[in-house]
């Protein structure tokens, strides 16, 4: 029978969480609306180069000064690729960028109690992860990634491929011809698009913070010491975990800085997978890429991520 204690620490460190975690959660929910609605696509396009290179680069550049959610980010990069920007590109827009931006770096700053190593350590490895598939894909062409004849691809927070948004004209119809929504219609647009994000996200995030509590006040201590002592299970513990969860990157880090006992390098392995790869992407992206992409995007970060923090455990126990 559990003792009073034990539940009173459970709720505790489940309510910490999600009391720590709520308000950058609010916060990139409104960036994404906000994004979604008054950043017109043609701006975007605009702003694609065809370098590989610099396609890559730009890719990161947009990730860091344009926040979006990963769920919300596979039907824009799948509308950006149908009107012809590089794949390089995109790509690695779509990897960077619901990591490598103000909020997300904002709140894992937080949640590790102001240690900007983390944040620099995660930016840097997720930075590489994107630009290491963006560059793979920098000699395909847009149809050789999306599936020819492919259902709408709809994100967890409701907005899909094919709902119209305010902050782009429709093709059909010329821009002096198409009615401008008023400033009020988009602004109410965007808060609704909020509103689901952050709910969808907040069960998620719920979800999370409970597994975690669970685990620091109920598993073996047996159990606890194997994980926190043994390099290999810890970070593969720690990235099964990242995938399963499918915890938005802007509440993460504080599931993440709440295993505590675990080494550093397994709490980046969850810090740096979670985002890129989990259950609700690949089921996306298997409704937008060929399997041959989808493939690519789920062994590309597992092994990068893996080989990583393996190599920074492995030295950081050396210098210790």
């Amino acid at each position: 029978m559990l003792q009073l204690e034990t539940i009173e620490l459970f709720a505790q460190v489940c309510v910490a969480i999600l009391l720590e975690a709520s308000p950058f959660l609010l916060l990139g929910a409104l960036a994404s609306g906000l994004f979604e609605v008054f950043v017109p696509r043609e701006t975007l396009e605009r702003m694609m180069p065809r370098s590989p290179l610099a396609g890559v680069l730009a890719g990161v550049v947009l990730g860091m000064v344009m926040p979006c959610c990963e769920c919300g980010i596979v039907p824009l990069i799948r509308r950006l690729l149908r009107k012809g920007v590089p794949p390089a590109t995109a790509m690695t827009f779509m990897l960077a960028g619901p990591v490598i931006n103000p909020v997300v770096l904002a709140s894992t700053y937080v949640a590790f109690q102001g240690d900007a190593s983390v944040v620099g350590l995660r930016c840097a490895l997720v930075g590489l992860i994107a630009a290491v598939i963006g560059y793979s894909f920098r000699n395909a062409r847009p149809e050789d990634l999306l599936l020819t004849k492919a259902a709408p691809v709809r994100s967890a927070c409701g907005c899909g491929e094919d709902e119209p948004l305010f902050g782009s004209l429709s093709d059909a119809v010329p821009p002096d011809e198409a009615e401008q929504p008023s400033l009020g219609s988009r602004l109410d647009h965007a808060l609704r698009h909020a509103q689901a994000d952050f709910l969808d996200m907040f069960k998620i995030l719920v979800i999370g913070a409970v597994i975690a509590a669970a685990f620091k006040t109920l598993a073996p201590s047996g159990l606890v010491a194997l994980l926190e002592k043994d390099l290999l299970l810890s970070v593969t513990g720690m990235m099964a975990l990242a995938v399963i969860l499918s915890l938005c990157s802007q509440a993460d880090a504080f599931v993440a800085a709440s295993f505590t006992g675990f080494p550093f390098a397994a709490r980046l392995a969850f810090l740096a997978l979670g985002p890129i790869l989990d259950f609700k992407l690949v089921l996306m992206w298997q409704g937008a890429f060929k399997p041959g992409v989808v493939r690519r995007l789920i062994l590309v970060p597992a092994v990068i991520v893996f080989s990583a923090c393996m190599l920074l455990g492995a030295f950081a126990r050396i210098g210790s």
